[in-house]
């Protein structure tokens, strides 16, 4: 409202008027007639939001809208300028305007009727954006959890009972861990709340891979490389053991003999990189490793957290068989 005060003063000096209090009282006037006059504009943005602007009477609405809003503008104005002089002690009768003044008012009212809707309607927009990005970010996770959950569920619950019954004593130890990464998994996290500490996730990630380890027994080997001071680093949940998944999964497992994943978290300046390596099938394990989903989904949640300062490459490893996953992002510590 101050920036419209002081173009009506502005305007008003164009036409030759001098700075006064009268000025500064008209300046209010007609500011206040302005916002009187653009409740009713917001309120039908409101009713007829920017999703319905594909229907055919959307645009012949708002020519209607702005026509009225002229209308309305132009007697709140009148009033208000009557207010004003009344309190300046002045007759009380409303001051129409006439002349060029009218069509100066009136081009100015067009302006200001579709500043209100697009105000209104990059409102609607963004708020509309944030809640498919809310849904997205659910989805995304709930794609992760569905990718992992029967494939852990069926094949742990087989070798846990396996092992109950024949008394092995790790049966204890890989039922705790069964329970970790399950909780883990399970647990509820929202659109800009849901990174982690490295350690949370490097420490579910050793469970999980004990629990594959339950099933693949010597033919997978892990070796794990934490750098120093990355524990309290911030990564996005369920980031990491996706890629070591795909690692055993598409190039341990096929694989006859036994097979070995490296997982490497390091500090490079202000940077962290993590790469999982394994030496299993590579390319050959299935023609679409690299855009399986749950790299995509990794990349994309990465990518959401990190922009442009995210690098993330996914291939075979050159001159070594196996698939190669790194990944280099700012090492945001938690505060």
């Amino acid at each position: 409202m101050t920036l419209m005060i002081v173009c009506y003063m502005v305007a008003f000096m164009t036409e030759g008027s001098r700075p006064s209090f009268g000025m500064f009282r008209d300046a209010i006037a007609n500011t206040l007639a302005a916002a009187i006059a653009a409740a009713p504009v917001w309120l039908l943005c409101t009713r007829v939001p920017w999703r319905l602007g594909n229907h055919w009477w959307f645009l012949p609405l708002h020519i209607a809208g702005v026509t009225a809003f002229i209308v309305l503008w132009y007697v709140a104005t009148a009033y208000m300028v009557g207010v004003a002089s009344a309190m300046n002690g002045g007759p009380a009768a409303p001051s129409f305007l006439a002349g060029p003044a009218l069509r100066w008012e009136a081009m100015t009212a067009v302006v200001l009727y579709f500043a209100i809707a697009a105000a209104c309607y990059t409102t609607q927009a963004t708020r509309d954006a944030h809640h498919s990005a809310s849904l997205l970010h659910a989805a995304e996770v709930s794609a992760l959890r569905a990718q992992l959950d029967p494939h852990l569920l069926f094949n742990t619950l087989h070798s846990l009972l396996e092992l109950v019954r024949s008394g092995d004593a790790r049966a204890d130890d890989a039922i705790d861990r069964f329970a970790r990464v399950t909780r883990y998994v399970s647990q509820g996290r929202s659109p800009g709340h849901d990174l982690v500490p490295l350690s949370a996730e490097w420490t579910m990630v050793q469970d999980y891979v004990a629990l594959e380890s339950l099933r693949l027994g010597t033919r997978l080997t892990c070796q794990f490389l934490l750098g120093p001071d990355l524990d309290d680093v911030m990564i996005p949940a369920l980031s990491l053991q996706p890629l070591v998944e795909n690692a055993i999964r598409h190039g341990i497992a096929p694989r006859p003999g036994p097979g070995h994943v490296s997982v490497t978290a390091q500090r490079r300046d202000q940077f962290m990189v993590l790469a999982v390596l394994d030496d299993g099938m590579g390319a050959r394990a299935t023609t679409t490793r690299g855009s399986g989903s749950g790299l995509d989904l990794v990349r994309r949640r990465m990518l959401a957290h990190y922009g442009a300062a995210l690098q993330f490459t996914a291939g075979p490893r050159s001159g070594e068989a196996g698939w190669a996953v790194h990944a280099r992002f700012p090492a945001t510590q938690a505060t």
